[in-house]
């Protein structure tokens, strides 16, 4: 086996599938992923979530193969199909799902237990232990959740020696045992450090492709860091920025990665003087591409922003709907109250499929929820069934209720992005000001290249972004993009 073929680009055909020297193993490997509901992988890093409820089914079509291979081994081979859930991008993006070949995905899913141990290594910061301490156990229910400012969160990370100075970060990637244990994967990453600490950018194309998402998504988080330090990243405002933090280089530098798997703005924070807490909010974000942007900080982050400037809020601007939008709970209720919103101070501005529904009633949204919650029991109005009749959205698992939510919520990113509110890019940059870094790890040209963006005031463009889907329509609020 060669040495990255734990994640390989051969695909799950019908004649990889039923493989006479991977019979005993592969077809209940693939049965017993379906029965989990974990994802299969293309060429690309997509994942395909299967519905679960069809295991059955593909168990009898599957024996049904077996038995025939025992008695004629030159038996005609079928090309099975799956149900997909969900479907999500390598940027986080998640799409609705339907129904697809097997021989779209790679095989490398159903290798050997070494294998798929090394490919699930976590190498996140938190993933490979780098992180300060989380500030929540583990499971703590929502409402239970204790939520610190970015200044106490960096204050207890400082005061129980948790930092990571910048100049030694190489070193702490090297060292990491949990990279150790992450095969061909782990090995690959220490490269991309060991060539970035050479003042080279990183070739990357030898790996396949979900080696490469893995590398600039969720290592990215330190190596864009690491070529911040070493100096190999595209940052025009690199003099600039050393000026505002009134230092030479970037090695004395205090980095800490938040220890909570979802911090609500950067994906670590770079501390220049401890003794006036200079604090700087750092941004990674990774994907294939030169316009690659990531995943998208969830509105709410910009809380303690707005708190600080609610003297600026006037009716109908940028502020006024950040800080609208952040206290609708739940979540999937977000859509529903932004859409009053723009009825409320833009109403020739409102979809025209909406003017004859808005406003949106709290009864008529608590149904929606109780729809949700009761899994279709209980109906949705019947007002809003007109909503929801497209045929991509009827074919998308989930309730009436998430279907409508989903619309809903669409319908008001792409409202907003449309320019309704003029203020609105400003508004954002402003809440980030000049302590706001954003790195894109870029796998461009089958390299690993790091572009940054600073100060997000000046250089950034933003839009209103969601991640929600038909069938998990609270999992996420509304977010934001920054991009350059």
């Amino acid at each position: 086996m060669r040495a990255i073929e734990f994640l390989t680009e051969d695909v799950l055909a019908p004649a990889a599938m039923f493989d006479h020297r991977h019979l005993s193993w592969r077809p209940q490997n693939f049965l017993k992923k379906v029965a989990a509901g974990t994802p299969f992988v293309d060429k690309l890093g997509n994942k395909y979530y299967p519905n679960t409820e069809q295991v059955g089914a593909l168990s009898v079509e599957v024996n049904n193969v077996l038995n025939a291979l025992k008695k004629q081994p030159n038996a005609p081979l079928p090309s099975l199909t799956v149900k997909i859930d969900k479907i999500v991008t390598p940027n986080n993006e998640e799409l609705p799902g339907k129904i697809m070949s097997v021989s779209k995905f790679e095989k490398a899913d159903l290798e050997t237990e070494k294998g798929k141990k090394s490919s699930d290594v976590n190498v996140q910061p938190l993933g490979i232990g780098i992180t300060a301490d989380p500030i929540n156990k583990p499971n703590t229910k929502p409402k239970d959740k204790i939520v610190l400012s970015t200044e106490e969160e960096i204050k207890k990370a400082l005061d129980n020696h948790q930092d990571i100075r910048a100049g030694e970060l190489y070193n702490v990637i090297m060292t990491n045992k949990v990279l150790d244990t992450a095969g061909p994967l782990g090995q690959a990453i220490k490269q991309v450090a060991t060539e970035m600490n050479k003042g080279v950018v990183p070739v990357i194309k030898q790996y396949n492709q979900p080696i490469q998402n893995k590398i600039a998504i969720d290592a990215g988080e330190y190596l864009g860091v690491l070529a911040m330090v070493n100096n190999i990243a595209n940052f025009p405002k690199r003099d600039a920025f050393l000026n505002f933090l009134r230092s030479p280089d970037f090695n004395s530098l205090s980095l800490v990665f938040p220890g909570e798997q979802n911090s609500p703005l950067g994906d670590s924070y770079g501390v220049q003087n401890q003794e006036t807490g200079h604090n700087i909010i750092i941004s990674s974000k990774g994907g294939k591409g030169k316009t690659a942007t990531g995943a998208a900080p969830s509105l709410s982050g910009l809380k303690t922003s707005i708190d600080k400037r609610k003297a600026k809020i006037r009716k109908g601007n940028g502020l006024d709907f950040i800080n609208h939008i952040i206290q609708v709970s739940p979540t999937s209720a977000q859509g529903f109250a932004g859409i009053n919103w723009i009825a409320t101070h833009y109403p020739d501005k409102v979809p025209d499929k909406y003017k004859d529904l808005v406003p949106f009633y709290s009864e008529d949204v608590k149904q929606v929820l109780t729809n949700i919650r009761t899994k279709n029991a209980e109906p949705i109005p019947e007002k809003f069934l007109p909503l929801i009749q497209a045929p991509s959205i009827q074919k998308s698992k989930g309730t009436d209720g998430g279907k409508l939510v989903y619309v809903v919520t669409k319908d008001l990113v792409a409202a907003i992005n449309g320019g309704i509110i003029k203020n609105f890019r400003t508004t954002v940059l402003e809440l980030l000001d000049e302590n706001f870094v954003q790195i894109f790890s870029r796998i461009v040209g089958g390299k690993l290249t790091a572009d940054i963006l600073w100060p997000g005031k000046v250089d950034g463009k933003v839009a209103l972004h969601t991640k929600i889907a038909p069938g998990e329509p609270g999992k996420a609020g509304l977010s934001f993009k920054v991009t350059d």
